[in-house]
């Protein structure tokens, strides 16, 4: 069987379809053009309502028996796709979803396995539109959370909190490393309570996983301010090793404690300044990004601002913003919406904040030589890499996927920097 993988939202998600492409193609199937497949298995996002009406339209677009929908519209939002002509549904994505897969396409179950000799084989792993990641993995530790958020809908799709066990994420890593990846990535809906639920912790994780011989680094995902605190100075000293990026996806959602209350987050906002404050007194150059929800039912003016003053003393390098959309079924979907045209204005405003602040904070390197790994292909005979924070740079000069280089930075915006290729320090 040929088949395609389309994914929508979080990188929890990529880790998912990327999980269950490499099941099918160790079950014999070959990874396709959407043209070609004869399977289509679209991953989506119910996280906003704008994001349910793109996911939709596209869906539409795509129905007919070819189509698997999977992911949190199925899961948690089923009567938005009960109009579709699909072959079948599916909810979270992982290994064993290829067997259903099969099932719906009355495939043989006894497929056998692909060979992994010689161990450096690499598989197409499958990748949202415009997306490059070439030598990137990206390893879901968990499922769920044990959040109560009160505007979320995501908790409704995938549950509680379920760890994987120390020994497999290891094993699933080690597998990336043989295959040649040279960027893996870390992820759940909150990475920060890994192993909360096993008696683990995130910190044991990554020194295991540092511990592991080969060329590669680690990108730890999004941790919420809640789970991290206990293990707050275990995570810093985790993130000492040089496989670490030294990047920190802390989302603080608002700057005022009474809407951190509504929301349900269980912390409040100094907490978030600490935190930050504690990660860049032992990493100066720690690239930290942040979420902020703008128009949260009840947010005052005087509440916005709070935000704003937070952000300004946070100086992220990233600001993710969504507008409040009310998501069905949810606690906040019970309390009064306010008019677009509020989130708008605020959202410009907050916009004009953080590219502000981000440009000031990438123009630093302008002149500056950086060590980077090369990670993804460009446009324009241009190779992406990623600095020791973290940061893109686009480089000029064609360096190898996968090399260590030295750049020298000759431009900066607020989303990336930009460089020329000085010498390779490792082609191993």
């Amino acid at each position: 069987m040929k088949f395609y993988i389309e994914t929508f939202g979080c990188t929890a998600n990529m880790g998912n379809s990327q999980e269950l492409a490499v099941a099918l193609q160790e079950r014999g199937h070959i990874q396709s053009s959407l043209d070609e497949a004869d399977a289509i298995v679209v991953n989506t996002c119910a996280v906003t309502e704008k994001t349910e009406r793109k996911v939709l339209r596209r869906l539409r677009l795509l129905q007919g028996p070819r189509l698997v929908v999977a992911g949190c519209l199925p899961a948690a939002l089923p009567k938005s796709i009960s109009g579709l002509s699909c072959r079948g549904e599916l909810g979270t994505l992982n290994g064993s979803s290829a067997r259903k897969i099969e099932d719906l396409f009355a495939l043989p179950s006894s497929l056998p396995p692909l060979s992994l000799d010689p161990p450096a084989m690499l598989y197409s792993l499958p990748l949202s539109p415009g997306s490059a990641q070439d030598l990137c993995g990206i390893v879901n530790v968990a499922e769920g959370c044990n959040g109560a958020c009160s505007y979320c809908i995501v908790r409704k799709a995938r549950g509680s909190l379920k760890s994987r066990s120390l020994d497999d994420v290891v094993e699933r890593v080690k597998r990336m490393i043989a295959q040649g990846l040279v960027e893996i990535q870390i992820t759940a809906q909150d990475t920060a309570a890994y192993g909360s639920d096993r008696g683990d912790d995130l910190s044991l994780l990554l020194n295991r996983l540092t511990a592991l011989p080969g060329r590669f680094m680690l990108r730890v995902g999004m941790m919420n301010p809640y789970s991290l605190t206990p293990i707050q100075e275990r995570v810093i000293h985790a993130f000492c090793s040089p496989k670490v990026y030294r990047f920190l996806h802390l989302p603080v959602q608002s700057g005022s404690d009474r809407i951190l209350g509504e929301m349900g987050r269980r912390y409040h906002a100094p907490d978030v300044l600490r935190m930050v404050a504690a990660f860049r007194s032992c990493f100066p150059d720690i690239a930290i990004i942040t979420d902020v929800i703008i128009g949260f039912p009840g947010e005052t003016e005087e509440d916005f601002q709070d935000t704003i003053n937070l952000i300004e003393r946070m100086q992220p390098d990233k600001v993710n913003l969504t507008r409040f959309s009310a998501r069905p079924g949810t606690a906040a979907a019970r309390l009064y919406d306010m008019p677009d045209r509020f989130k708008k204005e605020r959202s410009r405003e907050m916009t004009r904040l953080w590219m502000d602040i981000a440009a000031r904070r990438n123009s630093r390197y302008v002149g500056e030589s950086l060590s980077a790994l090369v990670t993804e292909r460009g446009r324009d005979g241009t190779m992406k890499a990623r600095a020791k924070n973290y940061l893109g740079i686009v480089v000029e000069g064609n360096p190898r996927l996968g090399s260590s280089i030295n750049v020298e930075i000759t431009a900066s915006n607020p989303f990336f920097l930009s460089g020329w290729l000085q010498s390779p320090v490792s082609r191993d």
